[in-house]
């Protein structure tokens, strides 16, 4: 089963590509230009779009663990020095604030180098990786620009597969989940350009100087439900409490993402997304255990659309049953 799924994980990622670059594929073609073409500049166009995400996000972590190396020492070392002299008092064996201190400083100094670069070397790590890595980078784009390139030529001939009773049916769920899913990712989108406009205005007037990056960063995050959140809550928090303080950095992330999140749960995406999916929260969290089991990381990713295509497809099959005529024979 694992084996059949990582054969198929690449022609998913470049199905799924395909899904949200057709649209400008489409609109390329519409101005007069060949649809072989269109799709190369599509494919380039997204490329671009990616690079210059994680050009984001790179900078933003890298900056950060410069931080922490340069003041979680002292930072740490005041905070154990509030609790110090209690425990010592009860005859605790406890190293003092200096020797802590030092013993921070000399850990940290051993994990030298920027995270971006960890994180690339652990990725070259193992034949296996960089050979599966290496595949990623060259089937996916093939793949990519046929579907590009012959969309609509293989959505038919998909479809002369169905027998001809059912094809009335399969097209109008296709479309059904079609415009669901391009209301929902316009939605999202215009929830996470607001919430990144949100909170690097927040952070700029909190006193931050990395307010853009951060901001941004956690605009994008938003698309990862729950988890996307407290990762961006986590990086600004080590931001502001090093920059800010403790206590006025931890109340500044509070008080920021505490309002962001009420701002996206009771005004941005009732507004911008609302019933769309429909899915209440137990099943939300059901729906990212179970795809994220299935596909690790990309399932997360996708595991709101995936969920809504299975609501879509159980209501049309319900309403199919409920059709009169539709009943089964006894």
């Amino acid at each position: 089963m694992a084996d059949l799924l990582a054969l198929l994980a690449p022609f998913a990622a470049a199905f799924l590509l395909a899904y949200l670059l057709e649209p400008l594929c489409s609109l390329l073609e519409r101005l007069g230009i060949p649809r072989v073409v269109a799709s190369l500049m599509a494919i380039v166009l997204g490329t671009g779009l990616v690079v210059g995400l994680v050009a984001i996000g790179l900078p933003v972590l890298d900056r950060e663990w410069a931080k922490i190396q340069a003041r979680l020492p002292d930072l740490l070392a005041q905070a154990y020095g509030l609790v110090y002299p209690p425990l010592a008092s009860l005859g605790l064996p406890l190293d003092d604030t200096a020797a802590l201190r030092q013993k921070l400083m000399d850990l940290l100094s051993g994990q030298t180098g920027a995270v971006s670069e960890k994180l690339l070397t652990t990725l070259q790590s193992g034949l296996h990786l960089l050979v599966s890595l290496l595949g990623w980078l060259v089937l996916v784009p093939v793949i990519l620009f046929f579907l590009l390139k012959d969309w609509a030529q293989l959505l038919s001939k998909t479809l002369l597969l169905v027998p001809p009773r059912h094809q009335q049916a399969v097209r109008e769920t296709g479309e059904s989940i079609h415009l669901m899913l391009r209301s929902y990712l316009r939605g999202q989108a215009l929830v996470m350009l607001a919430l990144a406009v949100y909170y690097a205005v927040a952070l700029l007037l909190a006193g931050l100087q990395s307010w853009l990056s951060i901001g941004l960063l956690s605009g994008l995050l938003v698309f990862i439900p729950y988890a996307g959140f407290a990762l961006a809550a986590l990086v600004a928090t080590v931001s502001a409490t090093l920059e800010l303080g403790l206590w006025p950095g931890l109340l500044t992330v509070l008080v920021v993402y505490g309002l962001g999140q009420l701002l996206e749960s009771f005004v941005l995406t009732p507004k911008l997304i609302g019933e769309r999916i429909g899915l209440h929260p137990l099943a939300v969290i059901f729906a990212l255990m179970f795809f994220g089991g299935l596909f690790g990381f990309l399932g997360v990713l996708l595991a709101l659309p995936l969920a809504a295509v299975v609501v879509v497809i159980g209501q049309r099959l319900l309403s199919s049953r409920e059709r009169p005529g539709q009943s089964p024979r006894t």
